[in-house]
């Protein structure tokens, strides 16, 4: 059956006037990447990003700044294509999400997380420039994705104990708890050098107070004084309240020219006092734990569930692989 050729012109001309006004539409918002048929735009990143970029402020600032908001902009946009990948791929597929499930879960919101009243999660909503139904398609859309999940990267998996023996081997480093010293800590900080030269006798430098202090503090030890109690009133540095009990700590956690001497200590032992730029230490090990690898006995369980987490993830990654490789994706 033909049709008026005229008509269908000025039919098809009037579909392009609304396709320009949709482009201009998106256009000033920005498009960030297409799939398929449905763009995503800057917004919809933005939004997603907006939280992990408030963190980063908190912790980065100038270039490095910049450059980690980049990347956390760009792993928004392939989580948000991924998404709209699975969308498509369940309605592809001809499934449905009945309207009660998604009424289901909104009243369990809204009784768990808003103390069951609906107007407080609107104004909530509305606060954040969202409205109920938006919500509502965030809900479906999350639904679905968790639908697709479970039906394509399998729940179950099962590792065998000849992949829980090699990771446990090539990651035995991860499994080796390092040496540690029970410690007690004395700390003086050096004296203040006088401001004028003038002020400064001349000739070779006289001894430094705060080491000859040290130094007797050593001696009053060596003599059999309490630890704790010469720490108490003497010591400045941290745990000075309980008597500089700095309890069991690794190398990593004291300075390099302290840890050197500590870790050759025997238990009950007392260094000499310790030189550093900014003061004097002194040490007693109470106690000495040596390097220890837990058995695979012990992380046996531990192994399984990170080896069933990277299978899973390779699982999926699998999936994603191939919805990727039947799309039309591209990104500006």
């Amino acid at each position: 059956m033909g049709g008026n050729p005229q008509l269908i012109s000025l039919s098809f001309s009037f579909l392009l006037i609304l396709s320009g006004f949709r482009l201009a539409a998106q256009s000033v918002d920005g498009i960030a990447a297409i799939v398929n048929d449905k763009v995503i735009t800057f917004s919809e990143v933005r939004r997603q990003v907006e939280p992990t970029e408030r963190i980063l402020k908190e912790s980065y600032s100038g270039p490095q700044l910049v450059e980690r908001i980049k990347e956390a902009r760009l792993s928004a946009l392939r989580a948000l294509i991924e998404r709209e990948l699975i969308i498509q791929n369940f309605k592809k597929e001809g499934y449905i999400i009945p309207d009660h499930v998604i009424e289901e879960r909104l009243r369990e919101i809204i009784r768990t997380q808003f103390e069951g009243d609906r107007l407080t999660m609107i104004r909530t909503l509305q606060a954040n420039g969202m409205t109920i139904d938006q919500y509502k398609e965030d809900l479906k859309n999350q639904i679905i994705i968790q639908a697709m999940r479970a039906k394509n990267v399998p729940s179950q998996v099962v590792i065998s104990p000849y992949q829980v023996e090699r990771y446990y081997q090539e990651h035995i480093q991860q499994f080796t708890e390092d040496p540690q010293v029970k410690l007690w800590l004395i700390f003086i900080k050096k004296s203040v050098p006088p401001e004028d030269p003038l002020d400064s006798p001349s000739g070779p430098a006289p001894p430094d107070p705060a080491l000859q202090r040290a130094q007797e503090i050593l001696f009053r030890l060596k003599t059999g004084e309490d630890f704790a109690e010469l720490a108490r009133q003497y010591s400045e540095g941290p745990k000075q309240d309980a008597g500089g009990d700095m309890g069991w700590v690794t190398r990593d956690t004291l300075r390099k020219e302290v840890a050197d001497v500590v870790f050759s200590l025997h238990p009950g032992q007392l260094s000499e006092v310790i030189p550093t730029d900014d003061g004097y230490y002194i040490a007693m090990v109470e106690d000495v734990k040596p390097a220890k690898v837990q058995p695979l006995s012990e992380v046996r369980k531990d192994i399984e569930k990170t080896l069933v987490q990277e299978e899973r993830q390779k699982l999926q990654e699998k999936w994603l692989n191939k919805l990727r490789a039947k799309a039309f994706i591209k990104m500006f």
